[in-house]
């Protein structure tokens, strides 16, 4: 199946799956309609011959508070959503409609305070052995990597003759790419094929993980955003329906992220990380951050012994038949076994290699975390209101249709209690 199938097939499965939403929407409502009615209907009979005794009288009052819990409820889910009977002048009703800048703000300020901040993605990254994943990022890609080295080598050395030469051509020539390369637009000269190719998935998958895994073990402190997003009477009702949702939604992202192109998150990152590339291609400000941490690379103790190695390298290639590809190919690959074990060895080395790529995590982070938040923020506004308000009732409505049973059953009975009390005693 090929790229475009699979897009078609995904369509057709989502509006069979929305389709089967619907459905369960309207029969929800349709059973939550039909117990208003029923209520109505007992009280209009019991109404009639409440005199005769308890039984009837009990009966008409558990009907009629049935019916003021079950159009109390109607009102409350209703008013989450639109206007109750259309009638705008009733306040704090479409609270979703009238409060949409202010849902998107809040979860924009919760996501950069809880995952985009440099504390907190260094907290994670210290978990996480990087030095360790680009060693076996090089061994799974040893073949490719080793033949590309061994087409480019040969033309260092054709120039020189002896391993003095070679030492300081290595070097130089070292010291003049880097001095000459920005280390940001470099950078994003690298990231625009892993963007373009998909392989910032499994990142995100991890990070959507993470945020799965965050929300579930802090459900309190989830619950007290999601209570001042929305401080009417009905986040009692909906608070936990709308936390399981959110788990829901961080899973099916990160479960799809790999195979749908279209998955929301992906479109999302596919939207902003192009943006993040450009700045870090022509942001003079960012530009020269960059270049304050090439010069600590430079000045460290890793990037002299990684040097040293290079040239160690160099040197037993110069001294190999270099015209020989399959050979060269051969040795490259050997060279690249035997640097991983050295660096995989030394803990040093690899402490140094993961406070590098730390360093520069956390200060993209840093400089770009409220961009997030503004991007979010903007993403949710530009929203058609009409449709969103649809799509989230199409999601969870069928749900609250359980909020109107309850409050049919639980007046009924408080109804009731009221009035036994009255009579009785």
């Amino acid at each position: 199946m090929d790229k475009n199938d699979y897009k078609s097939d995904y369509k057709n499965d989502y509006k069979k799956e929305e389709e089967k939403l619907r459905k369960k929407l309207r029969s929800m409502r349709i059973i939550a309609t039909s117990l208003l009615v029923f209520m109505a209907i007992v009280f209009i009979v019991f109404r009639r011959y409440e005199d005769r005794g308890l039984f009837f009288s009990s009966v008409a009052a558990f009907a009629e508070a049935s019916m003021v819990g079950a159009l109390a409820d109607w009102f409350a889910v209703v008013a989450i959503f639109k206007h109750p009977l259309g009638l705008k002048i009733i306040p704090h009703t479409a609270i979703i409609q009238n409060n949409k800048q202010r849902i998107a703000k809040a979860l924009s300020n919760f996501v950069v305070s809880n995952f985009f901040t440099p504390e907190i993605i260094k907290a994670k990254l210290d978990k996480v052995s990087i030095s360790e994943k680009i060693f076996g990022y090089i061994q799974q890609n040893k073949s490719s990597i080793a033949k590309a080295i061994s087409n480019k080598l040969p033309e260092i050395v054709d120039s020189v003759d002896d391993d003095t030469k070679v030492s300081e051509l290595v070097k130089q020539q070292i010291d003049r790419k880097i001095e000459a390369v920005k280390l940001y637009p470099m950078l994003a000269t690298i990231l625009k094929p892993i963007l373009e190719g998909g392989h910032h998935k499994p990142i995100v998958k991890g990070l959507l993980n993470s945020t799965y895994n965050y929300i579930g073990e802090n459900k309190d402190k989830t619950m007290l955003v999601l209570g001042g997003i929305n401080k009417t009477l009905t986040m009692p009702f909906i608070g936990d329906l709308v936390y399981r949702k959110i788990l829901e939604f961080l899973y099916t992202q990160a479960e799809e992220i790999d195979t749908n192109e279209e998955v929301e998150v992906n479109k999302l990152l596919l939207s902003a990380l192009p943006k993040l590339i450009e700045d870090m291609e022509n942001s003079q400000e960012l530009i020269s951050k960059g270049e304050l941490l090439k010069e600590q690379i430079i000045n460290s103790e890793l990037y002299g012994e990684l040097q040293n190695k290079l040239v160690d390298v160099v040197l037993d290639f110069k001294n190999s038949i270099m015209t020989d590809e399959e050979r060269l190919t051969e040795r490259v690959s050997a060279i690249l076994d035997k640097l991983v074990l050295i660096i995989s060895e030394n803990n040093r080395l690899q402490d140094s290699v993961d406070s590098a790529i730390i360093d520069t995590i956390e200060g993209i982070v840093s400089q770009y975390g409220n961009k997030v938040g503004d991007l979010i923020y903007d993403t949710m506004d530009s929203w058609e209101t009409k449709s969103m308000v649809d799509k989230l009732e199409v999601q969870v409505g069928a749900d609250l249709q359980y909020i109107r049973i309850n409050g049919t059953v639980i007046g009924g009975l408080a109804g009731l209690a009221i009035h036994l009390l009255t009579v009785l005693f």
